[in-house]
């Protein structure tokens, strides 16, 4: 694929770049991702910068013409199925398996695809973690059905926030006060129940351990703008989680 004009390669590799952003892949999984793209397609040199919220891309071709572009990148969820995807359509293409018109059909088909579960399955595997977290605290009949409670509302919230566009962090404040409400309540009415395990059990799907992790793998990667980024993301998230359960906490 040594004709494909410049334009296009850029095209190509930057939106699997945002693909991969966008849906919780690490810095240097985007980087390396962008580079075979662009080589793949027949640019002669290739370098990428990723940063959480941004890709920057410059391809050169054999005359020694360069071509930069950048892309900001809002709204990151976690999907790891696209993630996949994308992995293995660049495998494709730098395999020479598929070129890069059917190439950019495949991406942009995955990049606008709806994705996930509707809202009933992921309220329930939601409970299902909320639960067993409250099983594997010792908590009874009574904990296991006040976390799943809890969890499914956490999940809700989630949803109802997804819907009217809230602000970052908004979700996980509201899910951990909810979880806690809802854990002191149960203790009041039926003192025999843990609070404790109720409220850890409740806020358990908020704990942003994808961010973490990915803040630590950019870190030995030798990424450290995009580690800190995200570590102070996932900072923040504790936070909001924390203030959500301490209010209810000291009002109750």
């Amino acid at each position: 694929m040594k004709d494909v004009p410049l334009e296009e390669i850029v095209r190509l590799a930057v939106l699997a770049g945002e693909v991969l952003l966008r849906n919780g892949a690490e810095t240097s999984r985007a980087e390396e991702t962008m580079y075979h793209i662009a080589r793949a397609c027949g640019a002669d040199q290739a370098e990428c910068f990723v940063i959480p919220t941004g890709v920057f891309l410059t391809v050169t071709d054999v005359s020694g013409r360069p071509l930069t572009t950048m892309r900001r990148v809002k709204g990151r969820t976690i999907n790891l199925d696209r993630i996949a995807k994308v992995n293995e359509l660049s495998r494709r293409l730098a395999d020479g398996r598929i070129n890069h018109a059917e190439a950019l059909a495949i991406l942009s088909r995955v990049a606008n695809e709806r994705t996930g579960f509707s809202l009933v399955p992921a309220m329930a595997a939601t409970g299902l973690v909320g639960g067993s977290f409250a099983v594997l605290q010792d908590g009874g009949p009574g904990e296991l059905a006040a976390a799943l409670l809890a969890a499914l509302t956490v999940r809700y919230i989630a949803h109802l926030v997804s819907r009217l566009h809230g602000v970052q962090f908004t979700f996980e404040f509201l899910g951990a006060l909810t979880a806690a409400a809802i854990g002191s309540a149960a203790h009041y009415f039926w003192p025999w129940l843990s609070r404790d395990v109720i409220v850890v059990g409740g806020i358990m799907p908020l704990v942003p351990g994808m961010a973490i992790t990915n803040a630590i793998r950019d870190v030995i990667a030798g990424d450290l703008l995009s580690g800190l980024s995200r570590g102070l993301e996932a900072a923040l998230t504790a936070v909001a989680v924390a203030m959500g359960v301490v209010i209810v906490l000291a009002v109750m």
